[in-house]
């Protein structure tokens, strides 16, 4: 599970700004937490608003640069070739990432900061028993190791200036940063534009009875009126997915039809390319990231997708949710606790953006949020004309 999230010097966010799953003292939805040791817990979802421009998808693609330099196409670069560095504004200083997050019951802080030609600085501490320990700490070339320092000596020589040591020492089998590198690699997942579904990635969910039970299952409570789903050969060899509809006459016979997936509707097909990436997440306990979660669904739909991942019943692995959204029909202290809901707002004259939660203004339980952010009263809303574009 992450913990949290820093940035500085990405995109629109000039200075280190941080989100945070950490719980705070809020009494409401207790029963929404997820445990992480014997005093603290972490949330399940945040949902981040603002307006267009503001940057909050800038907060998720900070992220997924981070996981494309661990264990993406930015991870096997060459020696000499550039890093994906995208500075605020003009800036000539480094950028810098970090993550804490829990692996296999032990914390973890993972970070670096780097430019186009080179990594500045890495980091990679970790908690066992409670304490923390360093496992690697990079500072302009100079390395220091407190386990296993000769081969990591050597691995550390065999490290260009413009890749992370995370990678290379994995490169190498090395057991101290295994972990770290694995968490990147199965727990780190994104739905960020993500293609039509495609036949292929139907087989995918579709593998097993019981995935496919549970795919019908939430397509059926969404009241999508699907009975089933298939994938068949047209007579052109082709492979095609298919949906059955189930029809109740009113002489109490029952009538099926099927569609193909095209021409169902564009939130139907939205919604069922999600719901698979929805039930990975869940089943493997991974931190699902989303751009625009409500695009082409309908509220209850979206609302549907965060439930499951709030329901302790449903979510058993640790799985978290971090989206952005436009949809206040979300903004609702019954689905969300006040420490879930962030604000990303662009400051008029820097041009930067600032991230902030809701438990900034100590709304009262029970407080109408949705007309609260309509009226301005927590910032990151559009304006027109110099005036709020809604008001009660």
């Amino acid at each position: 599970m992450l913990v949290q999230f820093t940035i500085e010097n990405h995109r629109s966010i000039k200075n280190s700004s941080v989100v945070s799953f950490a719980a705070s003292k809020d009494k409401s939805l207790e029963e929404y937490l997820l445990p992480m040791d014997t005093k603290k817990s972490l949330l399940p979802a945040i949902a981040i608003y603002g307006a267009n421009a503001a940057g909050k998808s800038n907060v998720l693609h900070a992220m997924m640069t981070m996981r494309e330099m661990v264990v993406g196409e930015a991870a096997r670069i060459s020696k000499g070739q550039k890093l994906p560095w995208e500075p605020f504004g003009g800036t000539k200083e480094p950028t810098s990432f970090e993550s804490v997050f829990l692996y296999q019951g032990i914390r973890y802080a993972y970070g670096f900061s780097f430019d186009a030609k080179k990594i500045y600085a890495e980091y990679l501490y970790h908690w066992p028993n409670g304490r923390e320990a360093l496992i690697f700490s990079r500072e302009n070339g100079v390395y220091e190791f407190r386990e296993n320092v000769n081969e990591q000596m050597t691995l550390s020589n065999r490290t260009p200036e413009n890749k992370l040591y995370l990678v290379s020492s994995n490169d190498w089998n090395l057991p101290q940063t295994e972990n770290a590198y694995k968490w990147f690699l199965e727990k780190l997942t994104f739905l960020m534009d993500e293609e039509q579904t495609n036949s292929e990635t139907v087989a995918q969910i579709l593998d097993g009875d019981d995935k496919k039970a549970r795919i019908l299952k939430e397509l059926l409570l969404a009241d999508l009126g699907i009975s089933d789903v298939a994938i068949k050969n047209l007579a052109d060899k082709a492979m095609a997915i298919t949906t059955t509809h189930r029809i109740l006459h009113e002489d109490g016979s029952v009538e099926y039809f099927q569609l193909l997936m095209e021409q169902e509707s564009a939130g139907t097909q939205h919604f069922f390319a999600r719901i698979g990436g929805w039930l990975q997440a869940l089943e493997n306990g991974a931190l699902l990231v989303v751009d625009e979660i409500e695009d082409s669904l309908h509220p209850l739909l979206t609302k549907r997708l965060i439930e499951m991942v709030q329901d302790r019943n449903i979510n058993i692995k640790g799985t978290q949710i971090l989206f952005t959204t436009h949809d206040c029909l979300l903004l609702d202290l019954n689905l969300f606790r006040r420490d879930q809901i962030w604000f990303a707002e662009k400051d008029n004259a820097t041009c930067a953006t600032e991230l902030y939660s809701l438990t900034s203004f100590s709304p009262r339980k029970g407080e109408n949020v949705r007309g609260g952010y309509l009226q301005g009263r927590f910032g990151a809303i559009p304006f027109i004309g110099g005036d709020v574009l809604w008001q009660r």
